[in-house]
């Protein structure tokens, strides 16, 4: 079984609120028919979840009663965003099902304190395809937090032990600057010895739940526990299907090993 985090930035533009990017998915969705591979698959916000969570501060959780507005409004974005994700995918004939993960987890200052995964592990058996998302959750000691795609793969790996973790992005893995700017270059690992050094590269970027530093930091979870994953550009055709398959690509590895 193959973890697949489709990112906010694949499948959507985050500069235009509430823009889905519907011939990427398409193709997207294909690649993965075609691949025949077992998935769990988990999406980001992108720009349904990120502008209004990054609108109505809901990261600190609330504060006035003014962000109840927020919270329902991103709640309702977020399950308009999975319904097409989701409705794509059956469209290439995968028998894809949305799992509300609001429903499933709960956080206690923002740290994952319950993920009741019977529902996904009970839609495996069965043979169908859960496709989770980044989503406003319950917080006991904030009323709500910002559960990210980022962190529900890392507890995904831990459950369910998958032969590796793919994360399809819009570029074709870490740089060591903002791969816009002139001399940016890939990074084709991440591990143990270069992991510090990367970290003081890579900005910590300015959506709602932290950017690349915070995608390396949640994948050092399931590569201290000895999973690899890497990062791949999904925007070039076939890179998915291939990743899927196994195949080599250009991509970033985060190595599975002893992380300080």
């Amino acid at each position: 079984m193959i973890i697949l985090k489709l990112g906010g930035s694949l499948l959507t533009n985050k500069r235009r609120k509430f823009s889905f990017r519907s011939e990427v998915m398409k193709r997207v969705a294909r690649e993965i028919k075609e691949s025949g591979a077992r998935l769990v698959i988990v999406h980001g916000g992108g720009s349904f979840g990120h502008p209004l969570a990054m609108e109505y501060r809901l990261a600190n959780g609330i504060v006035s009663e003014e962000q109840l507005h927020g919270v329902a409004l991103t709640r309702a974005a977020m399950t308009r965003f999975n319904l097409l994700v989701v409705e794509a995918l059956i469209e290439a004939g995968v028998n894809a099902t949305g799992v509300q993960t609001s429903a499933i987890a709960e956080c206690a200052n923002a740290g994952v304190k319950r993920l009741d995964l019977s529902t996904v592990k009970g839609f495996l058996e069965l043979g169908l395809t859960p496709v989770l998302y980044g989503d406003v959750v319950l917080d006991s000691m904030r009323g709500v937090c910002i559960l990210s795609g980022d962190t529900l793969v890392a507890k995904l790996a831990e459950e369910f032990k998958p032969e590796r973790i793919v994360l399809a992005a819009d570029v074709d893995g870490v740089f060591d600057r903002n791969p816009e700017e002139p001399g940016a270059e890939l990074i084709p690992e991440i591990n143990p010895e270069n992991y510090a050094k990367v970290l003081e590269a890579v900005a910590s970027g300015d959506d709602a739940t932290g950017g690349m530093r915070r995608k390396i930091n949640e994948l050092v979870a399931p590569a201290r526990l000895g999973y690899d994953s890497i990062i791949i550009n999904a925007l070039v055709e076939d890179r998915l299907k291939k990743a899927l398959l196994g195949e080599p690509v250009k991509c970033t590895v985060i190595k599975g090993g002893n992380y300080p």
